[in-house]
């Protein structure tokens, strides 16, 4: 197993805002497109009000690295199961990819805190697991490279959304450690 964690800085007024944008279809098509994902689909979808349970398929147009190849048949996807516990402000995240029969998954928790008046911190963090011998670790330290590269895409789209909809004066300096990319730790 190899653990992660993702944090950002986003300029955002409220929690709320932010979780709007993960959930605006338009930002996440946007935010698709800059990832170079190829398709989604919503499969599930229930909203108690306290809790929201999505179920997507999601088609990537990457090509797996060589070493991986063999393990897998068919079309690369993965399954996306979240359960967002709005008085927690957190979504809990379990992603399962096509390949290998079932024996990699990614488990996840997505949080947002008021950092300061017009900052919301977000920390992404998890494990990925991979049960096959001899290449589960370096299969796990490549899915966490993958996440390391999309991240600051992600919070830059996102970022991009929130100045759009949420105008805010700008961000203080040092904002994120002075780390371009977004990500405060990794």
């Amino acid at each position: 197993m190899t653990e992660f964690c993702f944090e950002h800085v986003f300029r955002a007024p409220s929690v709320a805002a932010v979780f709007a944008a993960y959930f605006d279809p338009q930002h996440q098509q946007e935010q698709d497109r800059r990832l170079a994902i190829a398709e989604r689909s919503v499969l599930e979808l229930e909203d108690s009000g306290t809790e929201l349970v999505r179920v997507s398929r999601i088609v990537p147009k990457r090509q797996l690295p060589v070493y991986v190849r063999p393990f897998v048949s068919g079309q690369l996807y993965y399954v996306e199961r979240l359960r967002w516990r709005r008085a927690e402000d957190a979504i809990e995240i379990e992603i399962r990819p096509s390949i290998l029969n079932g024996r990699a998954v990614i488990s996840a928790v997505y949080r947002l805190s008021q950092l300061s008046p017009d900052e919301i911190v977000r920390r992404y963090a998890g494990s990925v697991s991979v049960d096959v011998a001899f290449v589960a670790s370096k299969i796990e330290r490549g899915i966490v490279a993958e996440f390391g590269r999309s991240m600051p895409i992600a919070a830059a789209c996102t970022q991009e959304w929130l100045d759009t909809h949420h105008a805010m004066v700008s961000a203080r300096p040092g904002l994120n450690n002075g780390k371009p990319s977004g990500i405060i730790s990794s």
